[in-house]
Order: C-alpha cells, then structure tokens, then sequence
C-alpha cells in the first residue's frame, strides 16, 4: 500500500478541473444574479424620479393654466361651469382633470379652488385656503389659492405631488406663486 502506482490515480485530474468548473458557474451564476437585482434597482429608481419630475412638470403646466384662466367658478364642486382641469369633472363622465404626456411617461393634473378660511379650524380643513380671510370680508379681495394634484407616471411608477399655488391681481396682472409644495405617499 505503501508503494502506490501511477495507474491508480488516473483520471483524479479530470475530475478536480469539472469540480472547479462547476464551482466557477455557481459563483458566476450566484454574480449574475446580484448584478441584475442591483440592475432592477437602479432602473425602479429612474422610473420614480422620472415619474417625480412628471408629477412637478404637471403642477407647473398648472400653474400655467391658473395665469390664463383663474375664475374659481371653473375649478369648484359645482361641475356646471368647470374646465376640463377641475377636479370635478365639467360632465360628470370622463376622469377628472387633464391628462398632459411631456415626453416619456404622463401627469394627470387636476385643480380644486380653495374656499376663504375664516377660522383656524378651516386653516387646517382642505378644503379651505391656508390663510385666513380679512375681517369682515366674504372674500380675499386680490387673490384666490387653489389646490394642484399632479399624478406623474413612468412605466409602473407612480409619484404624486400637491401644492398650493396662490393667483394674485387680476386680468392681464395675474401672477401665480406657490404656497406650498409636497410628495404624497399613499
């Protein structure tokens, strides 16, 4: 036993080069799979930032049509004289608010006029603008605040934003600012 011929070991170098083989393809399959969760990852993060800026491009674009057009009648619950932007729809049939596509992906945008708040307790009801209304007046006597909800979507991803934007002066002197402006997460 002492003395072990050539003969016997025959063959043990084959079978060591297919045990590293198959070694070598666990780790390189054990790799690939690594690499391509880390690849998904990355993809599903463009796809929300791309559906962010979506969703901020839509209140903007919103933003622009307030500057065009801000008579409250248009964008309040009574869906008799609302435009195609309410958020009660103008014939009660369609989605409310308007669908815009800038590019790869889509915000649907829809604007809702803020009430005058008279208390503090409405201050906080959304329903109601964020600030109060002057004393003794129905009305804020040079500005309307309206409320933007702008849905962006980029493949499956989906991001929404809300913000406040405050028209003020009238006629050709319209100026529109933002109040606020924050992500919603549902």
């Amino acid at each position: 036993m002492i003395g072990r011929s050539r003969r016997d070991e025959s063959g043990v170098a084959l079978g060591l080069a297919v045990i590293v083989v198959v070694l070598i393809g666990v780790l390189a399959a054990g790799l690939l799979a690594v690499v391509r969760a880390d690849l998904d990852g990355a993809v599903q993060t463009n796809s929300g930032q791309r559906a962010l800026h979506l969703a901020d491009a839509g209140a903007q674009a919103a933003g622009a049509r307030l500057r065009a057009d801000a008579n409250p009648a248009h964008y309040d619950a009574a869906a008799a004289d609302n435009s195609g932007w309410a958020d009660v729809s103008p014939d009660g049939s369609d989605a409310p608010g308007e669908t815009l596509a800038p590019g790869e992906g889509t915000a649907t945008v829809t604007i809702r006029y803020l009430l005058p708040a008279r208390t503090a307790a409405q201050q906080r009801d959304g329903r109601y603008a964020p600030e109060r209304a002057p004393a003794g007046l129905p009305d804020y006597p040079d500005r309307d605040y309206f409320l933007v909800v702008s849905e962006g979507s980029s493949g499956e991803t989906r991001r929404k934003v809300e913000a406040i934007l405050c028209v003020e002066g009238s006629g050709g002197s319209r100026g529109v600012v933002q109040w606020s402006w924050r992500e919603v997460y549902e």
